[in-house]
């Protein structure tokens, strides 16, 4: 062999190496870049549903249901309809009533207990509960990862409170992302054409992994998504907590 063809043979063989240890690394990574991905967007999705389920148990509070519709929600966290107990000093008391215990002051009648109502958002906010801004509040209700293409799907209702379904109603709601939605970018058509396409071959398919990681929680008997509340019971719990 001559030496130029020894030397085409030696860089035909040395980008074959390249190549495969290319292929080999994205065989390995790509698998675990999506169940690192998985936990990120649950915990993004998780983080909003969070906040819906402060709004509905707000909700609740101010109007004795859940509600099962975004835009009502928000327009009537900044309703003044919350119902609270405020401590006022009475018309009576002296000056000094805010430098002793307020056991005392209210024993003695200084201290007065006189109901309101108030915007619910503003009183989550000065307990705390809520720090987002209206914009970002608006921009909760959809599912990230999405381009504000999808929102959560949001229910209320109510269940019987005992198990004979007599009595008194409880009230529910739940809101949700399904993996379908939250995952749509995994399963668009577009990841399966051109340089995407042959890739699969090392890394297997993103819609192979979704349609895996449904199956794995199926036969788990798990929810297909991240959810809070439940609509055929009285909880409030995530599953992403």
């Amino acid at each position: 062999m001559s030496k130029t063809g020894s030397l085409i043979l030696k860089i035909v063989l040395g980008i074959l190496i390249v190549f495969l240890i290319i292929m080999i690394f994205l065989s390995i990574n790509r698998p675990q870049q999506r169940d690192a991905e998985y936990f990120v967007r649950r915990d993004a999705c998780g983080e909003k549903l969070k906040v819906i389920r402060t709004l509905e148990e707000t909700h609740k509070v101010a109007y004795g249901t859940y509600c099962g519709d975004f835009d009502t929600l928000l327009a009537r966290m900044h309703r003044p309809e919350l119902r609270v107990m405020k401590k006022e000093k009475a018309e009576n008391a002296p000056d000094s009533v805010y430098d002793m215990p307020e056991s005392v002051a209210i024993s003695k009648g200084w201290i007065v207990q006189k109901e309101a109502y108030v915007v619910p958002l503003d009183k989550l906010r000065e307990d705390g509960k809520i720090t987002l801004t209206d914009a970002q509040l608006e921009d909760v209700i959809y599912v990230p990862y999405t381009h504000k293409q999808t929102k959560f799907t949001l229910k209320a209702d109510s269940v019987a409170a005992s198990l004979s379904g007599a009595g008194d109603k409880l009230p529910t709601f739940e809101a949700y992302v399904t993996l379908d939605e939250l995952f749509a970018d995994y399963t668009n058509a577009e990841n399966g054409k051109g340089i995407k396409k042959f890739l699969e071959i090392f890394t297997g398919s993103d819609a192979q992994w979704l349609t895996n990681k449904k199956a794995e929680l199926k036969d788990m008997g798990r929810f297909l998504g991240w959810k809070v509340g439940d609509i055929t019971a009285p909880v409030t719990e995530g599953n992403f907590e």
